[in-house]
């Protein structure tokens, strides 16, 4: 291997190594104050809570041991479109259809969402700000073609720093604090999706026989696991607008009618 992607490719895996066990940590931490302000019985939190916790875990050591193994890295004269879109995006719309289905049918979870500040799903896209440091790197060396790395990059980073904004307006109650929200959360699912899609564009039109940086570890675990669980974050943050928006407003209209 090349020692600049190797290099490369330390950096971002010493990285992801130290954030991702701290964003689930996060999680599960902010989704058991949520239930814990709820008036769900602590049996009901404790089972809610574990069976979250278990499903983070789980997937997470899976993708982790996959990758770690090279179980992405496709066998030699492998077709790209076999190993790109047909493993790997349907593994990704799997997840993330599963994953909101299960979850926005739970009481349990429900309630927490209620319960919860709008701004705490808002704030764990702010991790992102730091998107700049996987990609670019890799795009400055030639290791990943720059309409991909770039618009990658730059994408996450606006995100986290529009996360940031967002987090200040609903904590201090600003008025345009809601549209705010539904904006970062917008911006931050395009930013994904046009991130996965122009990496099985950049990996089907290489012209190199090298196996693409981006099916190998650690950069496999941005799209096995980091997009499709800040996809599945977003939507819940949107349903927590919606669902706290119906509330507000029947509130309102009982109020007149008083």
């Amino acid at each position: 291997m090349n020692p600049q992607l190797s290099e490369a490719l330390g950096l971002a895996g010493v990285f992801g190594a130290l954030i991702r066990p701290l964003l689930v940590a996060i999680i599960l931490f902010a989704l058991w104050q949520a239930l814990a302000r709820t008036n769900l019985g602590s049996w009901q939190r404790l089972l809610g809570w574990t069976a979250v916790a278990a499903a983070l875990i789980l997937w997470l050591t899976l993708v982790w041991t996959l990758a770690l193994q090279g179980g992405f890295v496709p066998e030699p004269g492998t077709p790209r479109l076999l190993q790109i879109v047909v493993v790997l995006v349907p593994m990704i719309i799997l997840i993330i259809i599963s994953a909101l289905t299960l979850l926005t049918r739970s009481q349990t979870v429900a309630a927490a969402v209620d319960a919860a500040p709008l701004w705490w799903l808002i704030a764990y896209q702010m991790f992102r700000v730091n998107g700049g440091v996987i990609f670019l790197p890799l795009w400055y060396y030639g290791f990943l073609p720059g309409f991909f790395a770039l618009p990658a990059g730059i994408g996450d980073t606006l995100t986290g720093l529009f996360a940031i904004v967002a987090v200040v307006a609903l904590w201090r109650d600003a008025p345009l604090a809601r549209p705010l929200a539904y904006a970062v959360n917008v911006f931050g699912m395009a930013d994904l999706i046009y991130a996965i899609s122009m990496g099985v564009t950049s990996t089907l039109t290489s012209t190199t026989a090298e196996v693409s940086p981006i099916v190998m570890y650690p950069l496999i675990m941005v799209p096995a696991f980091g997009v499709p669980l800040a996809f599945v974050v977003h939507c819940l943050s949107i349903w927590q607008l919606r669902r706290r928006g119906r509330v507000a407003l029947n509130g309102q209209f009982a109020l007149q009618k008083s």
